[in-house]
C-alpha cells in the first residue's frame, strides 16, 4: 500500500470514527457514476488504486439495489 492509499483511507475511515455528519451532496446517477470511476481507478494497481477499491465498496453498499 502506498502513502497516497494511507492518506486516502485516513480521510475515508475518519468519517466514520468521528461520525462526521453526511451531507446529500449527489443524485443517484452521479453516485452510480462516481463508484463506476472508482472502481476504474482501483482496477489500475497504481497509487491510491487500495483506497479507491475501499471507497467504492463503501459507498456501492449505501446505493439502491437495481430491481431486477
Amino acid at each position: 500500500m502506498s502513502d497516497m492509499d494511507d492518506r486516502l483511507l485516513g480521510l475515508v475511515d475518519g468519517v466514520v470514527d468521528a461520525d462526521e455528519e453526511r451531507l446529500p451532496l449527489l443524485t443517484l446517477r452521479e453516485a452510480q457514476a462516481a463508484v463506476e470511476l472508482l472502481r476504474l481507478l482501483s482496477s489500475r494497481d497504481g497509487e491510491g488504486a487500495f483506497a479507491a477499491r475501499h471507497l467504492a465498496g463503501n459507498l456501492a453498499r449505501r446505493l439502491p439495489r437495481k430491481a431486477d
